[in-house]
Formats: structure tokens, sequence, C-alpha cells
């Protein structure tokens, strides 16, 4: 009679504890292939695959803590322990290599949301198991998943993610604090976030509804032109579309962009609303000829009445980038600002009001901006 064969006669007589570290035993001795012969070994296995029928979970899961790291370990003993009870087949899902993307994909659909969670935080996630978690993860698994850098997470996963989750404050968080989001998905992102906010009862409450909506789309606005690209980037043209096909392209988000110094961001909307060359558009825009920039902006279909706003910001930049003058937005803002108002007052015309308030809005923003910048380096000095 083998050890083994001995091992299952006493299990039926011991009590619990005793049949715990029994099955502890057997099973590193398993993992350990030097101790065991390879008939011994199929007896193990076939031992601990009848310990799987064992009514105490306090077995079962002596089985898990001694299997649940080793690539050694027989996969149906595995797969048998992933679906056990949580706390059995929490060890094994979140540990065991031996636990293939096909298992895990079929449990991801019907995994509580717990278990869908160390899914999602294993230190491998490939992008097969990542695009099922996506389109079948409760918002604790999606949390996970973003928060995990070992994860394969690709463009499809993060618009399931969006199409699924986008009402949820933390998951819109952690999209935004994604570097690899498109600049779509980041705008559809920074929209979800915006509606929330002029949607908030409190909000509503506190200001108003008008004024709440207000609010919303200036923080917007803010924010679309704090990650407008600055380079050449393969998503800006179909951020571009985006903001065209939603309505949100609009003069006050180019006034708050060319104000933030975000020239070749405003450079390729041109290009795109006038037809030209993005090319051709900031050669324009680097040159001195006020004219061809007036014309070319009138081809992008903006009003005349804010010609010389764009006018002149481009060249104090222009000044900026050559060197000739040292300002940062704040002071680029104050600028126009101050000449865009003298010509308001000028002209008598009450017309371009809403854009004097946009630019003396937008500036006090860069002043807070600054101040709070300046008080954190302070603290932290």
């Amino acid at each position: 009679m083998t050890i083994v064969q001995h091992f299952l006669k006493w299990s039926r007589a011991a009590d619990v504890a005793k049949r715990a570290a029994a099955a502890s035993a057997l099973a590193r001795a398993y993992l350990q292939s030097q101790v065991m012969d390879f008939d011994e070994r199929c007896a193990a296995d076939a031992a601990m695959t009848l310990l799987l029928d064992d009514p105490s979970p306090k077995v079962r899961l002596a089985l898990a803590e001694a299997m649940a790291s080793s690539r050694a370990a027989p996969p149906h003993i595995i797969a048998a322990l992933a679906g056990d009870q949580y706390e059995i087949a929490s060890l094994v899902i979140a540990r065991s290599p031996v636990l293939r993307d096909g298992d895990l994909i079929a449990r991801v659909a019907i995994a509580e949301p717990r278990i869908q969670v160390l899914i999602a935080s294993r230190p491998e996630v490939s992008n097969s198991l990542a695009l099922a978690i996506s389109q079948h993860g409760h918002r604790d698994a999606i949390l996970a998943l973003l928060g995990n850098h070992n994860a394969k997470v690709c463009a499809r996963c993060r618009e399931l993610i969006i199409e699924q989750h986008l009402t949820d404050a933390d998951v819109r968080g952690a999209l935004l604090a994604d570097p690899d989001l498109s600049p779509v998905q980041r705008l559809k992102v920074m929209q979800a976030a915006r509606d929330a906010l002029a949607g908030s009862p409190l909000v509503a409450r506190v200001l108003g509804e008008t004024s709440a909506r207000r609010i919303s789309n200036e923080a917007a606005s803010s924010a679309l032109v704090l990650f407008a690209s600055g380079r050449t980037d393969d998503g800006v043209t179909e951020l571009i579309d985006e903001l065209r096909a939603t309505g949100a392209l609009t003069t006050k988000l180019l006034i708050r962009a060319i104000c933030a110094g975000k020239v070749d961001f405003v450079a390729r909307v041109i290009a795109d609303l006038s037809g030209q060359a993005y090319t051709r558009v900031t050669a324009i825009f680097a040159s001195e000829r006020e004219n061809q920039l007036r014309a070319l902006l009138e081809a992008a279909g903006l009003a005349e009445s804010v010609h010389s706003l764009f006018t002149h910001a481009i060249r104090i930049w222009r000044d900026v980038a050559n060197g000739r003058l040292q300002s940062g937005e704040q002071e680029v803002t104050r600028m126009v600002l101050e000449r865009f108002e003298t010509e308001h007052l000028a002209a008598k015309d009450h017309a371009n009001d809403d854009v004097v308030a946009l630019l003396r809005s937008i500036h006090l923003d860069m002043i807070r901006q600054n101040a709070r910048k300046h008080a954190l380096n302070l603290a932290a000095a």
C-alpha cells in the first residue's frame, strides 16, 4: 500500500484540522518533484482531486494556499479551486500563473464584483482579458483595470468603458489620469463631467440652473484647452472632428486656446475650418502680414469683430517665441484684454460685451492659477 493510499484511508477518520494539514503537506510534496517518483505523483494528483470534494472549506483552502503561486500545480485542481467560495477562489485567481486567458475571460462575465477586481488586478492582464473586463466588468473592476500598470488596455477597451461607465465620477477620474487616452475620448469624458456638474442638484440649488450650466461649460472649455495639443499629434484631427460634430468648437473655445498659448492647436482648427493646408496656416501665423491673417480668419468663419483679438494675440505669442518678449499666459491675456477693451469702448458697440467678459474671466482664472502654484511652491519649499 502506497503512502497516498494510507493517506486516503486515514483522512476518512481524521478531523478537519488534521485533514487540512495533511492536504497542505501532500500538495507541497507534489510540487517538489524530487520528493515523489512518477507513480507517486499520479497517486497524489488523484488524492488531491478527491480532496476537492472535502466537505470542509478549510481543507480546500489549505490546497489553495499551497498551490496558488506555483506553475507546477495541476491545471484541473487550480480550475476547481478558482470556482470555489470566495476565500478559496480569491487566492488562486489573484496569484495562479496556471490560469489561462480563456479561463479568466470566461469567468469575468459571470463572476461577482470582488472576483472581477482580482482578475483585473493580476500581475499580467492581456489585451484579450482587458477587453472582457471592459465589456463585462463592474465599476470596481474597471477602476482596478485602469489602475493596473501591467494591464494591456487598448483604445477599444477605453471606448467600451466610456460607453458603459461614463456616469461614474471615479471612472471618469481614472480615465482622465490615463496618459494614453485619446483626445477624442478625453473630450467625451470631459463633456460627461461637465454634464454631471451642470445636472448636480446641489450645484443647481446653490448657484441656480443657469449659473450651474454656465460654470460647467466654462470649466469644460478650460480643461479642454489645457490638454489641447501643442505639437503634431495623430489625435488632433479626430479631436477637431468631434468638437465640430458636438458643437463644442466655438469662438469662445478658440479665444481660450489662443490666450493660453495653444497656437498650434488654433492653427490646426483654422486650417480645418478654412480648408487651407496646415503648413500654409502656420506660415501665415509666423509672418507679420496682418492682411493675410485676417483673410485666413475670415475664411475660417470667425466673426470680423474678433479678428483684431486673434491677430493681436498671435502677434504677441510670435514675439514671445522669437525672444522679443518675455511673457506668460497671464500677461498675454492681460495685453489682449486691454487692447480689445480699448477698441471695444472706442467703437461704442455692445455686441462684444460677452467677449470682453470672457477675456476678463480668463485673465482672472490665470491669476488664480498662478497664485495657487506660487502658494504650493512656497508650501513645498
